[in-house]
């Protein structure tokens, strides 16, 4: 990731989680990533969807995927972030989308990876 992206990204506050969370995801390392998603997720939302089951579609992404590099930042606000992800293995582009709620400690409310078309 270029400078530019990184700053971009790392000056929010949902930045910065979709920073620690990418780190973990790249590294393959979901040990780190299952601790990070327990605290760093607001507890509604993994009522709904549990941390073992997200586990388990990370794994899945990274697995058809490979690691994930950021291209463009679509969206970068302080409690918002979407990016466009180019995958290492086939190149295919995703968007990430994440959202942080705004009182401390900013746990992550929402989270989507998507593939885009191919045309788009």
């Amino acid at each position: 990731m270029s400078d530019e992206l990184r700053q971009k990204i790392g000056g929010s506050k949902a930045g910065r989680r979709f920073l620690a969370q990418m780190r973990y995801f790249n590294a393959g390392d979901f040990a780190k990533l299952r601790g990070f998603m327990r605290s760093g997720y607001y507890d509604l939302i993994l009522m709904e969807n549990p941390v073992e089951r997200r586990l388990l579609d990370l794994k899945a992404a990274r697995r058809l995927h490979g690691r994930l590099k950021v291209c463009a930042v679509e969206l970068a606000e302080d409690y918002a972030l979407q990016v466009i992800m180019t995958a290492e293995k086939g190149g295919r582009r995703l968007r990430l989308m994440l959202t942080v709620n705004e009182s401390y400690p900013h746990q992550v409310t929402h989270y989507a990876l998507q593939p885009l078309d191919d045309d788009g």
